[in-house]
């Protein structure tokens, strides 16, 4: 059970039902809770993220490694199947979720090795920045900074409010 009550369905204004139907899950609940200008924003950026031109597969994996250095469960149900449908397998997903990248390509430890560093602190040493650099534009930096963050807030937002896991997994047809 969350550690506070959630929105709640039948009592969402009409703006705040049409984000919930997007999005029918106990994180789009939790975000109900704030300004409806602010509860607006993590799924704009979500979505706005989802149509970036960074590789899909590495949007997961990262997703993915976030999720599993934040112990996000509510993460993890989400984005499994969608890192599966970019490609990664059950052995892929193993190795993103436990930071073992020596089987993977070069580019994609480096990116992984990146948002450990992220994660980890305020700063990202120089060797590690130049070598996600060397694979990532400059807009993909950016982007995977962002992507990093984003992550972050939502598995904050489920594992301190504790929130329980939705039943099933998005299937991801609409935006958010």
């Amino acid at each position: 059970m969350s550690r506070i009550p959630l929105a709640d369905v039948p009592s969402l204004n009409s703006v705040q039902r049409a984000q919930y139907e997007r999005f029918p899950s106990n994180l789009t609940r939790t975000v109900l809770l704030l300004d409806e200008r602010l509860g607006a924003q993590l799924p704009a950026t979500a979505n706005a993220l989802r149509a970036s031109d960074l590789d899909p597969a590495v949007r997961e994996a990262v997703i993915l490694r976030v999720a599993a250095l934040h112990d996000s469960a509510y993460e993890r149900l989400q984005h499994l199947g969608q890192a599966h449908a970019t490609g990664w397998t059950d052995s892929d997903i193993e190795n993103i979720e436990t930071g073992n990248y020596q089987d993977m390509s070069d580019g994609v430890a480096a990116v992984l090795t990146f948002v450990d560093a992220l994660v980890a602190g305020d700063d990202v040493p120089d060797p590690v920045f130049a070598d996600a650099r060397a694979v990532l534009s400059d807009r993909h930096v950016v982007t995977v900074i962002v992507l990093v963050g984003h992550y972050m807030t939502v598995a904050r937002l489920t594992r301190v409010l504790r929130v329980e896991l939705d039943d099933h997994p998005d299937n991801w047809t609409a935006e958010h």
